[in-house]
């Protein structure tokens, strides 16, 4: 089965089709799939965006075009988030 695990839309409906706790296990595997490192306790994830391709730090809402640029965001920001 495959999604775009950005478009809201897809998701609810997907939520919708298996139910909560089935959509919860493919939630947490995609997370694993597109963590691409983690810094400082921060998860930085690989996501699709209406900017393009860019790396989210954890659950601080802000992410990068740059890998680079995410990793130093991360590394100076207190606090982990996952």
């Amino acid at each position: 089965m495959t999604i775009d695990w950005s478009d809201p839309a897809a998701c609810n409906r997907l939520a919708e089709f298996v139910g909560p706790d089935e959509y919860n296990r493919l939630h947490a595997e995609q997370m694993g799939r597109s963590t691409v490192a983690t810094v400082n306790g921060h998860a930085i994830r690989k996501v699709q965006s209406r900017f393009g391709k860019l790396y989210q730090v954890g659950r601080t809402g802000t992410a990068f075009s740059a890998f680079e640029a995410a990793k130093n965001f991360a590394s100076k920001k207190k606090g982990a988030s996952r």
